[in-house]
């Protein structure tokens, strides 16, 4: 149980909020890339959500807010609105949705071939926030060069566009092979945005004691999920890995700070062995939604990528659908955000509770103007994090593939 206070310190996340602070520490996802034309699928979910005041699915304001298209989007991350764009001759730009001119929507903006025109007197703004052009102006006027407007770095990784809000040196995007290894198949998904705050999202991720009864029933795992399993925490510097021991079938899954769920995925009956992992990202929208992204990765065994059976895809979607659905209904009914002052905690939330120190930790060392953990620099180029050192099930191996 924690204070109201404390809640609200672990939960704030927009600019000028200790949460918030830290969560600007990291890059997160803000859509899929326009240039990405490897497989995609898309998860589907039903239930009605209020969001801008529109009333749609959590699929469809997914798709909308969560997938670049060459026109300039308009994102929400951190409770900050801003405009993704790319100008004419093919960089990308994240900048302040209002024009600091006279605060026209540069959401509708008109790309150049330097930099992104607001529609209304054509200021415009290149992906570091210089003023570029003011054709209003004279022409001996010298106001632009001391206009500057408000922008964050992009970087495009894996097929998805991230983005870095924080301030000074950005660190690195975290080189995990799902969306960083250069071989095998990779599949993009746009998991929709959920009604729910980040924290109570990324929670369900160290609470496994619900896989035996949330998807024991009714999903496609029920036939190995339906036992409760006995569970285990075990903590390092980038995030927190949870056991899971159901008689003599074994799964871990992982953490990577601060939103990222790695996970194996395994075949659907466990039919067919061959390592295919996944990366789950959940990028903060404000104190109210939560973005997410999925991202498949088959890596090639000796060389090799898989010949599959008849009638098997590469896609999770159809797998997890189930337990998408379940999950989804299980976090959002909580509220947004969750009153945890008046949860009671027991013994298997023991990761849970390993989760909010961690990020009480995090906040302190921004605080104190230290990278928290998690953080990641000077890594070398071409470094690869292996999903395989820190997620594994008993249905699927490498060397089973082999």
């Amino acid at each position: 149980m924690l204070s109201t206070q404390d809640n609200d310190r672990l939960t704030k996340v927009g600019p000028g909020t200790e949460c918030g602070a830290w969560l600007r520490s990291f890059w997160f996802p803000i859509a899929i890339s326009d240039l990405w034309d490897g497989p995609q699928a898309q998860l589907q979910l039903p239930d009605l959500m209020k969001y801008d005041d529109r009333v749609g699915t959590p699929t469809e304001f997914g798709e909308q807010f969560g997938t670049f298209k060459r026109d300039p989007l308009k994102v929400r991350v951190l409770g900050e609105d801003l405009v993704l764009y790319r100008d004419l001759s093919g960089v990308l730009g994240l900048v302040g949705i209002s024009c600091p001119h006279r605060s026209s929507s540069l959401e509708y903006g008109r790309p150049r071939e330097h930099g992104l025109a607001c529609p209304y007197h054509g200021w415009t703004f290149n992906e570091t926030g210089r003023c570029l052009a003011m054709p209003g102006e004279p022409p001996t006027s010298g106001f632009k060069d001391k206009m500057t407007h408000l922008a964050y770095p992009v970087e495009e990784r894996g097929g998805l566009i991230w983005a870095y809000l924080g301030e000074g040196k950005p660190p690195q995007i975290p080189p995990i092979d799902v969306f960083a290894a250069e071989d095998g198949i990779r599949i993009v998904e746009n998991f929709c945005i959920w009604p729910a705050h980040w924290l109570q999202v990324v929670e369900n991720s160290v609470d496994q004691v619900h896989t035996g009864i949330l998807h024991g029933e009714g999903s496609s795992r029920a036939d190995v999920w339906s036992q409760i399993p006995d569970v285990d925490w075990d903590e390092d510097a980038d995030g927190i890995q949870t056991i899971q021991i159901r008689g003599d079938y074994g799964r871990t899954n992982y953490l990577h700070f601060p939103t990222i769920i790695l996970l194996n995925q395994p075949w659907p009956g466990g039919k067919f062995n061959w390592p295919r992992y996944s990366a789950i990202i959940r990028t903060p929208v404000d104190d109210f939604h939560t973005l997410f992204f999925h991202v498949t990765y088959v890596p090639p065994v000796n060389g090799k990528l898989p010949d599959l059976p008849e009638g098997m895809e590469l896609e999770a979607a159809d797998q997890v659908q189930t337990l998408f659905i379940q999950d989804y209904r299980a976090i959002v009914t909580q509220g947004a955000p969750v009153d945890r002052s008046i949860e009671r905690l027991g013994t298997t939330d023991r990761g849970v509770i390993m989760l909010r120190k961690k990020v009480e930790r995090g906040i302190e060392a921004v605080k104190q103007g230290k990278d928290p953990e998690g953080v990641i620099r000077n890594l070398p180029d071409g470094h690869i994090i292996s999903s395989s050192d820190k997620v594994t099930d008993g249905l699927m191996s490498p060397a089973a593939a082999e």
